[in-house]
């Protein structure tokens, strides 16, 4: 039986509208990034760096959000083979487990660690066991996620995350993952609720990314309003395009 009751979401196009960053950071996608180019640093040094600008080491446990750092150091800036930036994530613990400093688990295999890159022999990353205990991206590599020596001071540079000034949400909006949301419970059908969103400057909104499926579901779950299986979730999703265009 298809439900009756449909969920109306009300999201913004976050690409469309401007996150504002304090000086000496640039808007990288979702986050605030700043970056130190004129010298390289440990692990650790970098973890004091980036706290005495007010930031930390980007923890990037989403597709999109290591896709838009990666592009943005990618950028042909140094010349060196071997430039590389910290991140903020380590399996420095007991269990030898990698996790993000926020502690989140840190995916392993694709599209994150890189693997058979040539020149390489075939290495798949990490490869370092217990003696590289520090997650850096570099060329070498692909820009893909590889272990490192913490002490590991002669190539690697230190990049620093930061959450914009400005929410990217308005309210009554929320912000979950990349998109901003608002929750509408009232039952309506297909039409009658698109209309509804449309009168809110929405419109149903698209899924397309499984990292903000997953974060959206989550989100809805601590609303309490449980997904069926198999089926349309309680309430229907739309997409604020009121910025877009």
């Amino acid at each position: 039986m298809i439900p009756t009751k449909i969920i109306c979401l009300l999201l913004l196009i976050t690409s469309f509208v401007s996150a504002e960053c304090p000086a000496g950071y640039e808007v990288v996608g979702s986050k605030c990034i700043h970056r130190l180019t004129d010298g390289y640093l440990t692990y650790e040094d970098a973890v004091v760096y980036c706290y005495q600008h007010f930031g930390k080491l980007p923890v990037l446990s989403d597709c999109a959000s290591f896709t838009d750092v990666a592009t943005y150091v990618d950028d042909g800036y140094s010349e060196s083979l071997y430039m590389g930036y910290w991140l903020g994530a380590t399996d420095a613990s007991a269990n030898n487990v990698w996790q993000w400093n926020d502690g989140t688990p840190v995916y392993m295999g694709a599209p994150y660690w890189a693997v058979n890159i040539a020149g390489y022999n075939g290495w798949i990353e990490p490869g370092g066991g217990t003696n590289e205990n520090c997650a850096v991206i570099a060329l070498p590599r692909g820009w893909l996620l590889n272990d490192a020596h913490c002490s590991t001071s002669s190539t690697v540079y230190s990049v620093c995350s930061r959450t914009p000034m400005d929410g990217l949400c308005t309210s009554p909006y929320v912000l979950v993952g990349t998109q901003c949301i608002h929750l509408l419970l009232t039952d309506y059908n297909w039409g009658t609720a698109r209309t509804q969103c449309g009168a809110t400057g929405g419109d149903l909104v698209i899924l397309d990314d499984c990292d903000q499926y997953i974060k959206v579901a989550a989100y809805l779950e601590k609303q309490g309003n449980q997904p069926h299986s198999g089926v349309l979730p309680d309430l229907i999703f739309a997409m604020n395009f009121s910025d877009a265009f």
